[in-house]
């Protein structure tokens, strides 16, 4: 029995000694050929190139920062994408999926910025909110009075092409606004810095006697705010009736009835 123990003892050695040696090849490789280095990437790293400041230290902290610009890079254009989706085919039709599919990426990067969809629906509809409410801030810088209205109401209008774009995406979340709290307070935020606009801008008129003592302003800021709205509505739903041209004809002759 001794000498059959030694006889097999020594042929599987041997065999085992050349299974690890084939088994450790093979892992290395594999690890060469399919490795992280080596694993071509996946389209989410083919994403447009991210500007490059540099300026930005080579420390830590500037690191930190262009971390933080590229994030932020990025999570804009996947906003940008959902509002093309939203404009074309609805927010019903504004999944994850199909906004990765809109930038030619996987799910996985959409998600890497804005992992639920709501989240998403609110960066886009407050991102629609600050443009419109910036061309407000720009248009009325430097002016009072009737002078401050008529460019608060003239920038509020979509006649720009990215104020239109700006338009669509609010005019689309008026359907899916019940019941959620969120988006709806997003939502007023253009049409309250809107009003508050009108309102001052009516009140430094009627202090200027260019309108009567005894208007309303807050009143009147309603009548001007509804009509922006619905001008606003129509040329979102149709554009061809409404081009920028018809809708400053439309809503000049309100500036002559606040004068009266």
């Amino acid at each position: 029995m001794k000498y059959i123990r030694t006889f097999w003892g020594g042929l599987i050695r041997p065999w085992i000694i050349s299974i690890v040696i084939v088994l450790t090849a093979i892992v290395i490789v594999t690890s060469l050929f399919y490795g992280p280095q080596a694993r071509p990437q996946a389209s989410d790293e083919k994403f447009v190139t991210i500007p490059v400041n540099k300026s930005v230290p080579n420390t830590d902290a500037g690191r930190a920062g262009a971390y933080e610009l590229a994030n932020a890079y990025r999570r804009q254009q996947v906003i940008d994408a959902t509002w093309r989706v939203i404009a074309r085919d609805g927010i019903t039709h504004a999944s994850l999926r199909d906004i990765a599919s809109e930038m030619n990426l996987t799910t996985g990067f959409v998600t890497r910025y804005f992992p639920e969809k709501q989240a998403l629906l609110l960066a886009s509809l407050e991102a629609a909110g600050t443009v419109l409410g910036n061309e407000i801030v720009a248009a009325t810088a430097g002016r009072t009075g009737m002078a401050r209205v008529e460019a608060a109401v003239m920038a509020a209008l979509p006649i720009t092409k990215e104020g239109l774009a700006a338009w669509q995406v609010w005019v689309a979340f008026l359907g899916v606004l019940p019941g959620e709290p969120a988006l709806a307070q997003a939502h007023a935020v253009f049409p309250d810095q809107l009003r508050q606009m009108l309102v001052q801008g009516i009140r430094e008129a009627q202090l200027a006697g260019d309108i009567v003592p005894q208007a309303h302003p807050p009143q009147l800021a309603d009548m001007l705010l509804n009509q922006i709205i619905g001008l606003g509505i129509r040329a979102v739903s149709e554009p061809g009736r409404y081009s920028p041209e018809k809708l400053q004809g439309l809503i000049a002759p309100l500036f002559t009835r606040l004068l009266q």
